[in-house]
């Protein structure tokens, strides 16, 4: 969980002119806040650092440049025909209903909680705060033990109270008199013990394969609005109206709102007078790619498209957006780079990630990271070798050093469930994004990309924007085969001659031996290192000791790159630490054709225990040096014993 502090530098000064008033949570004199003027029509977006503009090739205003809508399309030219849009809606699409609007449509609402005590009331703002509370679905992931807060039972005890003491009424009374718990039908529980938690991609993961077992069962349509979020947040009035109207102004089928939403301290308030609203647009590299601090925008006249930086603390699309992508549940104990890699994969599935430009979902810093329960998850079933697993997972998918080197084996990954698409390549996201994965560099050429950007065209599925994928439920493996022409998998040697009739193996051109040979010694290299490098991340206090040094340099007053933005330290060091000082049952988290297992150990998004965990190689690392030291001293007195048994016998045949 990230923690932002919007605040005025002296950029920002140069443009006040006027001031606003902000309330206070302590209910005292109201604060005066200035307010800010905005360059353009549409809004601007604070840039950053004066360089970064310079560097891409903007004219320095104070940080800042205007957000130009129309470059989204143009990418700037003038030439009709070089305008490209996103896919707007069609009646084709919508399987009868409306093209805006959420008429016909609900709304599904998914949120893990783990051992939180303020689920209930995230339940309960986000019932009684909804324009439309019937036509809202809700599941939960509780993940409790012992005495915590059950989120259900409690909310309805909430929804009592408030009854009580308003005499009933609609939602945002607690419901009419006499009724049990109002919407309690509309809210499902998947609960599981907390210390079989294995992460928040895990428990994201549980909920992904909930909903797809409700779209088979024709519970959730493609064409309904799915939203993810935490367990601790709040809400504006008439939210689910205002997120559906948010998410029509994008005109893009394939829009996914996202962000790291602003502090319920901000509940109500027009931040600075301008609509100031938390843009996602660069990362960092720690064990994994992160999403680092934010940016802000202003007075944006719509959502803004990003480059494909996504945040899990807000996930606002159609359905079918969260059907195709769902979060992958075989990473156990990762934090980082768990946002980057679903970002990657609705990018290449075609779906493209929006900055919100007004806030409607709130989160409730202080109160979660504040109480140690929440941020114990990483006592759960996974160690060591789990999370050097996880990272070799990640890097796999995006080609980060440190991954699969097979070329085999790495495409059945990213063919997978939960692999990449097949509307646009991972070299387009590279491009788009800025993102040097292959290097571990945050940039490309230098360049941040928080300013206009243009979309980026894909050719539609044939089947149309509604078609889910199907995959082996044993191998994940995908059944749609063979591939049409349109997707980025397509081989005329293999999908042309009809799937099943060629083993879909790498076909390799023609290349210099030598070339190759150098290409590969490198490759071998870079990926030796970082794997050693995630042995040190998951194994030690490095983990831990990166995540402070990042954090307090992000802190740092002056930081000319982040400034008016503050950080908190993820739990993910903490997760890594707690992990190896306990020995857990191993974990299965690969499916079978890429991790060698036994065809009986099948990942179906659920971690299976294996019996083979048990021995020095599984000890934390301090303790396999005693065991060692040990057996050495053992073994020398042994030789030492012997060799005085046989100068004893020798001496005694000579007397």
């Amino acid at each position: 969980t990230y923690f932002h502090l919007p605040s005025l530098d002296k950029g920002d000064q140069r443009n006040v002119n006027a001031t606003a008033t902000r309330r206070t949570l302590s209910g005292g004199p109201p604060t005066k806040y200035p307010t800010m003027t905005t360059l353009g029509d549409y809004g601007e977006i604070f840039m950053g650092n004066p360089k970064n503009l310079k560097r891409a090739g903007y004219d320095d205003k104070g940080g800042n440049i205007a957000y130009d809508p129309e470059f989204e399309c143009t990418g700037g030219s003038s030439n009709p025909n070089d305008k490209q849009c996103p896919f707007e809606t069609k009646e084709s699409d919508v399987m009868g209903l409306a093209t805006t609007g959420w008429d016909g449509r609900l709304l599904h609402l998914n949120m893990p909680s783990f051992r939180d005590p303020l689920c209930p009331r995230t339940l309960k703002y986000l019932f009684t705060k909804a324009k439309r509370p019937n036509d809202i679905r809700v599941r939960v992931l509780q993940q409790n033990m012992g005495d915590d807060v059950d989120c259900l039972e409690t909310y309805c005890d909430m929804m009592a109270q408030l009854r009580e003491e308003t005499g009933g009424g609609d939602t945002s009374k607690g419901g009419p008199a006499g009724e049990d718990c109002p919407h309690r039908d509309q809210i499902f529980v998947h609960a599981i013990n907390a210390k079989d938690a294995a992460g928040p991609t895990y428990a994201r993961g549980l909920i992904g394969q909930d909903m797809h077992a409700a779209y088979v069962k024709n519970e959730i349509s493609p064409q309904d609005f799915c939203m993810s979020t935490d367990s601790h947040m709040d809400f504006e009035p008439q939210w689910d109206e205002k997120m559906v109207n948010m998410w029509d102004q994008t005109k893009n089928e394939y829009a996914v709102l996202s962000t790291y939403v602003a502090s319920i301290e901000q509940l109500g308030v027009n931040l600075n007078g301008v609509h100031e609203v938390p843009h996602l647009c660069m990362v960092t590299f720690t064990s994994q790619v992160r999403t680092t601090a934010t940016k802000c925008a202003r007075n944006l006249a719509k959502p803004k498209l990003t480059n494909a930086v996504w945040g899990a603390g807000l996930s606002f699309s159609k359905c079918h957006a969260e059907l195709k992508v769902p979060v992958d549940p075989h990473t156990p104990g990762i934090f980082d780079g768990e946002e980057f890699n679903r970002a990657a994969r609705f990018f290449t599935y075609g779906y493209d990630v929006y900055t919100p430009n007004r806030v409607y979902v709130l989160h409730d810093y202080h109160g979660s990271q504040h109480n140690p329960k929440t941020t114990s998850w990483g006592n759960g079933k996974f160690g060591q070798e789990d999370i050097q697993n996880s990272y070799y997972r990640l890097n796999t998918m995006l080609d980060i050093p440190g991954g699969e080197l097979d070329e085999q084996k790495a495409l059945l990954l990213k063919r997978s469930r939960y692999g990449l698409g097949d509307r646009r390549t991972l070299d387009q996201l590279i491009e788009f994004s800025g993102v040097d994965l292959r290097h571990k560099r945050a940039t490309i050429d230098g360049k941040n990309r928080c300013g206009n950007l243009q979309w980026v065209p894909f050719i539609e599925h044939p089947k149309g924007v509604n078609f889910i994928p199907t995959f082996d439920d044993t191998t994940e493996e995908p059944l749609d085969l063979p591939y049409d022409k349109s997707s980025v998998w397509y081989d005329p040697h293999i999908d042309g001659a009809g799937a099943g009739m060629i083993s879909r193996e790498i076909i390799e051109e023609e290349e210099d031996p030598k070339a190759k040979e150098l290409q590969h010694a490198e490759v071998k290299a870079a990926h030796a290192a970082f794997e050693e490098e995630a042995k040190q991340l998951a194994g030690n206090s490095h983990h831990a000791d990166e995540h402070k040094r990042l954090a307090a340099a992000l802190e740092e007053e002056g930081a000319e790159s982040e400034r008016g933005h503050k950080e908190v330290v993820s739990s993910a060091a903490a997760a890594a630490l707690k992990a190896e000082e306990t020995g857990k049952e191993g974990v299965v988290v690969f499916p079978p054709l890429l991790r060698g297992s036994p065809q009986s150990a099948l990942t179906k998004g659920k971690l299976f225990l294996s019996q083979k965990k048990h021995g020095i190689e599984h000890l934390p690392i301090q303790v396999k040096i005693a065991v060692i030291l040990m057996i050495f001293g053992l073994c020398a007195a042994v030789i030492t014993s012997g060799s005085g048994r046989r100068r004893r016998k020798k001496s005694s045949k000579k007397r």
